[in-house]
Protein backbone atom coordinates (compact mmCIF):
# COMPACT_ATOMS: atom_id res chain seq x y z
CA UNK A 1 0.00 0.00 0.00
CA UNK A 2 1.90 3.04 -1.19
CA UNK A 3 2.18 5.67 1.58
CA UNK A 4 2.24 9.49 1.17
CA UNK A 5 5.45 10.43 2.33
CA UNK A 6 4.28 14.54 3.10
CA UNK A 7 1.05 12.84 5.45
CA UNK A 8 3.89 11.31 7.85
CA UNK A 9 4.97 13.49 10.70
CA UNK A 10 8.30 15.29 9.91
CA UNK A 11 10.06 13.63 12.04
CA UNK A 12 8.93 10.16 10.73
CA UNK A 13 8.89 11.20 6.99
CA UNK A 14 12.97 11.85 7.44
CA UNK A 15 13.56 8.74 8.78
CA UNK A 16 11.75 7.54 5.95
CA UNK A 17 14.32 9.18 3.24
CA UNK A 18 17.03 8.06 4.82
CA UNK A 19 16.14 4.69 3.65
CA UNK A 20 16.05 5.58 0.32
CA UNK A 21 19.16 5.41 -2.28
CA UNK A 22 20.82 8.64 -3.90
CA UNK A 23 19.05 8.00 -6.64
CA UNK A 24 15.75 7.75 -4.97
CA UNK A 25 16.18 10.71 -3.19
CA UNK A 26 17.56 12.92 -6.05
CA UNK A 27 13.81 12.12 -7.94
CA UNK A 28 11.98 12.67 -4.41
CA UNK A 29 13.43 16.17 -4.36
CA UNK A 30 11.84 17.18 -7.87
CA UNK A 31 8.35 15.66 -7.08
CA UNK A 32 7.53 19.39 -4.98
CA UNK A 33 8.80 22.23 -2.93
CA UNK A 34 7.54 20.08 0.16
CA UNK A 35 9.38 17.27 -0.98
CA UNK A 36 12.35 18.80 -1.23
CA UNK A 37 12.33 20.44 1.95
CA UNK A 38 11.90 16.89 3.82
CA UNK A 39 15.02 15.50 1.95
CA UNK A 40 16.92 18.42 3.42
CA UNK A 41 15.19 18.26 6.63
CA UNK A 42 16.83 14.44 6.60
CA UNK A 43 20.35 16.00 6.55
CA UNK A 44 21.37 13.28 4.20
CA UNK A 45 25.68 13.65 3.82
CA UNK A 46 28.11 12.13 1.31
CA UNK A 47 31.42 11.21 1.62
CA UNK A 48 32.40 12.35 -1.79
CA UNK A 49 30.77 13.59 -5.38
CA UNK A 50 31.81 12.59 -9.00
CA UNK A 51 31.00 14.31 -12.22
CA UNK A 52 31.36 12.68 -15.64
CA UNK A 53 31.27 13.81 -18.95
CA UNK A 54 30.71 11.23 -21.90
CA UNK A 55 28.77 10.10 -25.02
CA UNK A 56 25.20 8.48 -24.57
CA UNK A 57 23.34 8.36 -28.05
CA UNK A 58 25.61 11.03 -29.60
CA UNK A 59 25.21 13.19 -26.95
CA UNK A 60 26.90 14.72 -24.47
CA UNK A 61 25.74 13.14 -20.76
CA UNK A 62 26.83 14.55 -17.61
CA UNK A 63 26.49 11.98 -14.84
CA UNK A 64 26.83 12.47 -11.51
CA UNK A 65 27.38 9.86 -8.59
CA UNK A 66 28.86 9.11 -4.94
CA UNK A 67 32.10 7.58 -4.30
CA UNK A 68 32.04 5.41 -1.37
CA UNK A 69 35.59 3.98 -1.52
CA UNK A 70 37.69 2.67 -4.24
CA UNK A 71 34.71 0.01 -6.19
CA UNK A 72 31.81 1.81 -4.16
CA UNK A 73 30.35 4.10 -6.77
CA UNK A 74 26.78 5.15 -6.54
CA UNK A 75 24.59 6.21 -9.17
CA UNK A 76 22.37 9.90 -8.79
CA UNK A 77 21.07 11.15 -12.12
CA UNK A 78 22.42 12.52 -15.49
CA UNK A 79 21.48 15.03 -17.84
CA UNK A 80 21.35 14.70 -20.99
CA UNK A 81 21.77 17.62 -23.27
CA UNK A 82 19.11 17.01 -26.71
CA UNK A 83 18.61 19.77 -29.46
CA UNK A 84 14.83 18.59 -29.03
CA UNK A 85 12.40 16.94 -27.06
CA UNK A 86 10.22 14.07 -28.43
CA UNK A 87 7.53 14.51 -25.59
CA UNK A 88 5.97 17.19 -23.95
CA UNK A 89 7.88 18.97 -21.50
CA UNK A 90 7.58 18.03 -17.41
CA UNK A 91 7.02 21.67 -15.97
CA UNK A 92 8.18 21.81 -11.95
CA UNK A 93 8.95 24.01 -9.62
CA UNK A 94 12.69 22.72 -8.59
CA UNK A 95 15.49 24.68 -11.00
CA UNK A 96 16.64 21.10 -12.00
CA UNK A 97 13.49 20.80 -14.66
CA UNK A 98 11.51 22.87 -16.41
CA UNK A 99 9.41 23.56 -19.68
CA UNK A 100 12.30 21.76 -21.24
CA UNK A 101 13.38 18.99 -19.89
CA UNK A 102 11.95 15.27 -19.78
CA UNK A 103 12.92 12.37 -17.31
CA UNK A 104 13.11 8.57 -19.16
CA UNK A 105 13.37 5.48 -17.19
CA UNK A 106 14.80 2.79 -17.88
CA UNK A 107 15.89 -0.92 -15.75
CA UNK A 108 19.62 -1.89 -16.28
CA UNK A 109 21.72 -5.24 -15.21
CA UNK A 110 24.14 -3.69 -12.90
CA UNK A 111 26.60 -6.60 -10.82
CA UNK A 112 25.94 -7.13 -6.98
CA UNK A 113 29.03 -9.26 -6.16
CA UNK A 114 28.06 -10.15 -2.58
CA UNK A 115 25.44 -8.76 -0.39
CA UNK A 116 27.83 -6.22 1.37
CA UNK A 117 28.27 -4.86 -1.85
CA UNK A 118 26.56 -1.91 -3.16
CA UNK A 119 24.75 -1.90 -6.34
CA UNK A 120 27.12 -1.26 -9.42
CA UNK A 121 26.25 0.34 -12.89
CA UNK A 122 27.19 0.34 -16.07
CA UNK A 123 27.99 3.83 -16.36
CA UNK A 124 30.50 3.48 -12.81
CA UNK A 125 33.87 4.89 -14.07
CA UNK A 126 35.30 1.86 -12.21
CA UNK A 127 32.73 -0.53 -13.58
CA UNK A 128 34.60 -3.94 -14.86
CA UNK A 129 32.48 -5.89 -18.11
CA UNK A 130 35.29 -8.43 -17.52
CA UNK A 131 33.86 -9.51 -13.83
CA UNK A 132 30.20 -8.33 -13.62
CA UNK A 133 29.56 -10.81 -10.89
CA UNK A 134 26.13 -11.46 -9.79
CA UNK A 135 23.84 -9.41 -11.99
CA UNK A 136 20.27 -7.73 -11.02
CA UNK A 137 17.68 -5.45 -12.33
CA UNK A 138 18.41 -2.45 -11.51
CA UNK A 139 16.14 1.06 -12.19
CA UNK A 140 18.04 4.13 -13.49
CA UNK A 141 16.63 7.29 -14.80
CA UNK A 142 18.17 10.29 -16.79
CA UNK A 143 16.68 14.10 -17.55
CA UNK A 144 16.60 15.36 -20.90
CA UNK A 145 17.28 18.83 -21.24
CA UNK A 146 17.38 21.58 -23.86
CA UNK A 147 18.48 24.36 -22.14
CA UNK A 148 21.68 25.77 -22.37
CA UNK A 149 24.22 22.68 -21.22
CA UNK A 150 26.60 25.03 -19.13
CA UNK A 151 23.58 26.59 -17.18
CA UNK A 152 22.34 22.88 -16.92
CA UNK A 153 25.12 21.44 -15.16
CA UNK A 154 25.58 24.31 -13.07
CA UNK A 155 22.04 24.24 -11.68
CA UNK A 156 22.65 20.66 -11.22
CA UNK A 157 25.89 20.64 -9.25
CA UNK A 158 23.84 23.68 -6.95
CA UNK A 159 21.13 21.02 -6.66
CA UNK A 160 22.62 17.96 -5.82
CA UNK A 161 25.16 20.23 -3.02
CA UNK A 162 21.67 21.73 -1.74
CA UNK A 163 20.02 18.11 -1.00
CA UNK A 164 23.28 16.44 -0.13
CA UNK A 165 24.53 19.07 2.71
CA UNK A 166 27.79 18.74 0.50
CA UNK A 167 30.68 21.78 0.18
CA UNK A 168 33.76 19.45 -0.61
CA UNK A 169 35.72 18.93 -3.78
CA UNK A 170 34.90 16.74 -6.97
CA UNK A 171 36.52 14.44 -9.00
CA UNK A 172 35.61 14.29 -12.72
CA UNK A 173 35.59 12.48 -15.29
CA UNK A 174 36.31 13.63 -18.45
CA UNK A 175 36.18 11.93 -21.79
CA UNK A 176 38.30 13.06 -25.11
CA UNK A 177 34.82 12.51 -27.01
CA UNK A 178 32.87 14.98 -25.99
CA UNK A 179 33.54 18.28 -27.83
CA UNK A 180 32.82 21.85 -26.95
CA UNK A 181 33.12 23.61 -23.61
CA UNK A 182 34.47 21.66 -20.29
CA UNK A 183 31.32 21.07 -17.67
CA UNK A 184 30.77 24.32 -16.09
CA UNK A 185 31.49 23.02 -12.14
CA UNK A 186 33.44 24.22 -9.18
CA UNK A 187 36.03 23.07 -6.81
CA UNK A 188 37.30 20.27 -9.11
CA UNK A 189 39.93 18.81 -7.32
CA UNK A 190 40.82 15.20 -9.10
CA UNK A 191 40.59 14.96 -12.68
CA UNK A 192 41.23 11.46 -14.79
CA UNK A 193 40.76 11.78 -18.76
CA UNK A 194 39.40 9.00 -20.52
CA UNK A 195 38.77 7.98 -24.03
CA UNK A 196 41.88 9.99 -25.86
CA UNK A 197 45.40 12.03 -25.32
CA UNK A 198 45.42 14.95 -24.83
CA UNK A 199 48.40 18.15 -25.56
CA UNK A 200 49.90 21.11 -23.87
CA UNK A 201 47.03 23.68 -25.09
CA UNK A 202 44.41 21.46 -24.27
CA UNK A 203 46.44 20.91 -20.43
CA UNK A 204 46.51 24.65 -19.95
CA UNK A 205 42.72 25.07 -21.08
CA UNK A 206 42.05 22.33 -18.29
CA UNK A 207 44.63 23.74 -15.63
CA UNK A 208 43.09 27.37 -16.11
CA UNK A 209 39.26 26.26 -16.03
CA UNK A 210 40.30 23.63 -12.79
CA UNK A 211 43.17 25.71 -11.01
CA UNK A 212 45.08 23.89 -8.22
CA UNK A 213 43.87 20.28 -8.80
CA UNK A 214 45.66 18.08 -6.35
CA UNK A 215 45.42 15.02 -8.80
CA UNK A 216 45.78 14.21 -12.72
CA UNK A 217 45.04 11.15 -14.14
CA UNK A 218 45.72 11.41 -17.81
CA UNK A 219 47.27 10.47 -21.37
CA UNK A 220 49.35 13.00 -22.61
CA UNK A 221 51.64 13.51 -26.32
CA UNK A 222 53.61 16.20 -26.82
CA UNK A 223 57.14 17.78 -24.55
CA UNK A 224 55.51 19.73 -21.39
CA UNK A 225 57.81 22.99 -20.85
CA UNK A 226 59.68 22.57 -17.36
CA UNK A 227 57.88 25.51 -15.67
CA UNK A 228 54.36 23.78 -16.72
CA UNK A 229 51.76 23.92 -13.89
CA UNK A 230 51.48 20.18 -14.50
CA UNK A 231 54.92 19.36 -12.51
CA UNK A 232 53.24 20.92 -9.67
CA UNK A 233 50.39 19.07 -9.63
CA UNK A 234 50.99 17.01 -6.14
CA UNK A 235 49.42 13.56 -7.67
CA UNK A 236 50.35 12.78 -11.33
CA UNK A 237 49.54 9.28 -13.39
CA UNK A 238 49.97 9.42 -16.63
CA UNK A 239 49.04 6.55 -18.96
CA UNK A 240 50.58 7.14 -22.34
CA UNK A 241 54.72 7.74 -23.74
CA UNK A 242 57.13 9.83 -22.23
CA UNK A 243 60.55 10.99 -21.64
CA UNK A 244 61.95 11.43 -18.42
CA UNK A 245 61.00 14.94 -17.72
CA UNK A 246 57.89 14.01 -16.30
CA UNK A 247 59.90 12.59 -12.98
CA UNK A 248 62.82 15.21 -13.34
CA UNK A 249 60.65 18.25 -13.13
CA UNK A 250 57.92 16.96 -10.48
CA UNK A 251 57.21 18.31 -7.59
CA UNK A 252 54.57 16.56 -5.66
CA UNK A 253 53.88 13.72 -4.09
CA UNK A 254 52.64 10.94 -6.05
CA UNK A 255 53.81 10.18 -9.64
CA UNK A 256 52.76 6.91 -11.22
CA UNK A 257 54.25 6.71 -14.96
CA UNK A 258 52.88 4.14 -17.17
CA UNK A 259 55.46 3.94 -20.10
CA UNK A 260 58.33 6.00 -19.84
CA UNK A 261 61.09 6.08 -21.88
CA UNK A 262 64.87 6.40 -19.73
CA UNK A 263 67.89 5.18 -19.28
CA UNK A 264 69.83 4.13 -15.77
CA UNK A 265 71.62 7.69 -15.95
CA UNK A 266 68.18 8.99 -15.60
CA UNK A 267 66.78 6.98 -12.56
CA UNK A 268 70.47 7.92 -11.28
CA UNK A 269 70.49 11.44 -11.38
CA UNK A 270 66.87 11.09 -9.76
CA UNK A 271 67.77 9.21 -6.74
CA UNK A 272 70.73 10.94 -5.99
CA UNK A 273 68.73 15.08 -6.35
CA UNK A 274 66.38 13.08 -3.84
CA UNK A 275 69.38 11.76 -1.46
CA UNK A 276 71.34 15.62 -1.48
CA UNK A 277 67.47 17.12 -0.91
CA UNK A 278 67.90 19.03 -3.97
CA UNK A 279 64.69 18.13 -5.42
CA UNK A 280 61.74 16.06 -4.15
CA UNK A 281 61.13 17.48 -0.79
CA UNK A 282 57.58 16.42 -0.76
CA UNK A 283 57.70 12.76 -2.70
CA UNK A 284 56.17 10.26 -0.99
CA UNK A 285 55.88 7.48 -3.83
CA UNK A 286 57.31 7.24 -7.38
CA UNK A 287 56.62 4.56 -9.87
CA UNK A 288 58.29 4.29 -13.09
CA UNK A 289 57.41 1.54 -15.87
CA UNK A 290 59.21 1.84 -18.77
CA UNK A 291 58.62 1.59 -22.51
CA UNK A 292 58.65 -1.84 -24.15
CA UNK A 293 61.46 -2.75 -25.05
CA UNK A 294 63.60 -0.85 -22.93
CA UNK A 295 64.98 -2.42 -20.16
CA UNK A 296 66.64 -0.84 -16.70
CA UNK A 297 70.18 -2.81 -15.67
CA UNK A 298 69.58 -2.70 -11.72
CA UNK A 299 73.15 -3.72 -11.00
CA UNK A 300 74.40 -0.29 -12.61
CA UNK A 301 72.04 1.80 -10.81
CA UNK A 302 72.81 -0.08 -7.33
CA UNK A 303 76.66 0.82 -8.30
CA UNK A 304 76.07 4.12 -8.52
CA UNK A 305 74.81 4.85 -4.56
CA UNK A 306 74.50 3.81 -1.70
CA UNK A 307 72.11 1.85 0.00
CA UNK A 308 71.56 -1.18 2.43
CA UNK A 309 70.61 -4.32 1.63
CA UNK A 310 67.39 -6.35 3.80
CA UNK A 311 68.93 -8.50 6.30
CA UNK A 312 66.53 -11.08 6.76
CA UNK A 313 67.88 -11.70 10.36
CA UNK A 314 66.61 -8.68 11.65
CA UNK A 315 63.73 -8.09 9.61
CA UNK A 316 61.96 -5.54 12.49
CA UNK A 317 64.34 -2.94 11.09
CA UNK A 318 61.73 -2.21 8.32
CA UNK A 319 57.83 -2.29 7.99
CA UNK A 320 56.41 -5.74 6.72
CA UNK A 321 54.62 -3.36 3.95
CA UNK A 322 54.63 0.13 2.51
CA UNK A 323 50.71 1.40 2.81
CA UNK A 324 50.23 3.54 -0.20
CA UNK A 325 48.43 6.85 -0.16
CA UNK A 326 48.45 7.59 -3.54
CA UNK A 327 44.60 8.69 -4.37
CA UNK A 328 44.84 7.21 -8.38
CA UNK A 329 41.59 4.67 -7.42
CA UNK A 330 41.01 4.32 -10.99
CA UNK A 331 44.95 3.61 -12.17
CA UNK A 332 46.41 1.80 -9.09
CA UNK A 333 45.58 -1.40 -8.18
CA UNK A 334 48.61 -2.13 -5.68
CA UNK A 335 47.57 -0.87 -2.11
CA UNK A 336 50.69 -2.55 0.15
CA UNK A 337 53.46 -2.64 -0.97
CA UNK A 338 56.03 -5.81 0.80
CA UNK A 339 59.79 -4.58 1.54
CA UNK A 340 60.98 -7.25 3.70
CA UNK A 341 62.58 -8.68 0.22
CA UNK A 342 66.17 -9.38 -0.66
CA UNK A 343 65.05 -7.02 -4.18
CA UNK A 344 63.94 -4.41 -2.10
CA UNK A 345 67.14 -1.58 -0.79
CA UNK A 346 66.95 1.23 1.24
CA UNK A 347 68.42 4.66 0.84
CA UNK A 348 68.58 7.39 2.90
CA UNK A 349 69.04 11.23 2.93
CA UNK A 350 72.52 12.72 3.62
CA UNK A 351 71.65 15.27 6.01
CA UNK A 352 68.85 13.77 8.50
CA UNK A 353 68.62 10.44 7.63
CA UNK A 354 65.29 10.14 5.50
CA UNK A 355 64.88 6.63 4.38
CA UNK A 356 63.36 5.45 1.59
CA UNK A 357 62.68 2.28 0.27
CA UNK A 358 63.68 1.26 -3.63
CA UNK A 359 63.17 -1.89 -6.14
CA UNK A 360 64.11 -1.84 -9.68
CA UNK A 361 63.68 -5.05 -12.36
CA UNK A 362 63.96 -4.71 -15.82
CA UNK A 363 61.00 -2.97 -16.40
CA UNK A 364 60.24 -1.33 -12.93
CA UNK A 365 61.07 1.69 -10.85
CA UNK A 366 59.39 1.58 -7.38
CA UNK A 367 60.32 4.41 -4.74
CA UNK A 368 58.68 4.37 -1.53
CA UNK A 369 59.50 6.82 1.20
CA UNK A 370 59.43 6.37 4.66
CA UNK A 371 56.28 7.31 6.43
CA UNK A 372 57.22 8.40 10.21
Amino acid sequence: MPINLLKLPSLVGAMVVTELDYQEIFLLTLCSRRSLSLVKKARITVPKLTFRLEKCDAYDSFVIGVKIAMYDWYYVTSVIHVPKLKLGGVANANPVLDDESDIESWYVEVPVYDEKTPDYDEEDPDYDEEDPGHVVASFRHRIKRTSEPMEVQKETQNHVNSIFHYSGPYKLYLSMECEGQLPNITNVKHIVIEDGTIDEQFLTKLLTTYPDPHTLESSIVGELPKDSPFFQIQNIAVHSRCGPDYFHNFAGRHLWLDSVTLTEQDVIMFLRKWITEDAYHNLETAIISVTHPLSINADVIRQAIEFEEYDPNEPEKRPENYVCAAPFDDFMTIEEFPLRKENVVEVRQVTDGKRAYLSIDDSRVEFLVHKY
